[in-house]
């Protein structure tokens, strides 16, 4: 059984920042980064998406070298972005399209995939429907899922990505365990509400818990003990692609293991900061040094309400 099944289409990226620039297209997703956060931690996961003929052979080497075992569906191209980040701060970014892999169908899936503890759901594009969350509930009525909601509300205008929520967004949330937005999503989601009631509302929603990362500035958890802040270790940014995604699968990963809410957010904002120092698949992460952050995180911690 693996630690956590990864679900979304995975995404070869030209990435731009002031810091440091792709060479080519690299791999990337959020179940992608999810899924190796995991393997490289100590774990196992399995990872399931659609990606194009050119790229399916990389996928899997890649995902077999940190301990992740790729599920990959054929599709017509693969999937990806040219990302550029507005502003020295790289607190948003700007997303052109470079190719749309097709949805994920419940039914194209080998179930020994899911076969895993806990889910993170990590759609790009809308490749997962609220129908296939509903399905995916039916089957695996126990599971942890934790949902990345960046892909349930984007849209293509003029070849460029833009957020809007709908509908089916928040009916996800309510059918899941943990959503985790970052600050921009959370804004599309929930206007005019700050970072933390937004981890708040999402909370009211699934029951459960809910979190809103805020880049440079850490992260909200809202659940059942109240709502917490959690900083972000200092160290030297040259690309945040990734980040929420590692954040989200440190997370899952952590909360199978420990079953407490609030560590798991620490671990998981610790292991988000190794994203931050690399581009790409091969970002360093290992847990003997995570827990050296989290040590420096755990400091600053503190309950906002």
């Amino acid at each position: 059984m693996y630690d956590i099944a990864a679900i979304g289409n995975p995404v070869f990226d030209i990435i731009i920042t002031p810091y440091v620039k792709t060479n080519g297209r690299v791999l990337s997703g959020c179940s992608t980064n999810a899924a190796l956060a995991v393997g490289k931690l100590g774990g196992y996961a399995s990872l399931i998406g659609k990606v194009g003929a050119d790229h399916m052979d990389e996928l899997v080497k890649v995902a077999s070298k940190y301990n992740v075992e790729a599920f990959p569906l054929l599709s017509k191209e693969t999937g990806g972005f040219y990302l550029r980040y507005i502003d020295e701060r790289m607190n948003d970014r700007e997303l052109r399209v470079l190719g749309i892999a097709e949805p994920i169908s419940f039914s194209e899936i080998d179930r020994k995939a899911l076969e895993a503890h806990g889910i993170v759901l990590g759609p790009i594009l809308k490749e997962i429907s609220l129908d296939f969350v509903h399905e995916l509930r039916e089957e695996l009525d126990d599971v942890f899922i934790i949902v990345d909601p960046q892909g349930l509300i984007r849209e293509i205008i003029g070849g460029k990505i833009l957020r809007r929520a709908n509908k089916e967004a928040y009916e996800v949330i309510k059918i899941t365990n943990v959503t985790k937005p970052n600050e921009h999503e959370a804004e599309v989601l929930f206007p005019g509400m700050k970072p933390y009631e937004a981890a708040k509302k999402i909370y009211e929603l699934n029951g459960v818990a809910g979190i809103v990362t805020v880049a440079e500035k850490g992260s909200y958890i809202a659940f059942e003990k109240g709502v917490f802040h959690i900083p972000a270790y200092r160290t030297i940014e040259r690309d945040p692609t990734g980040c929420g995604d590692v954040y989200a699968g440190a997370f899952l990963y952590r909360y199978l293991k420990t079953g407490d809410f609030l560590e798991s957010a620490i671990f998981a904002s610790a292991a988000a900061s190794f994203m931050v120092e690399d581009t790409g698949p091969h970002f360093n992460l290992n847990s003997s040094e995570v827990e050296k952050r989290v040590a420096v995180i755990n400091e600053d911690v503190r309950k906002i309400e």
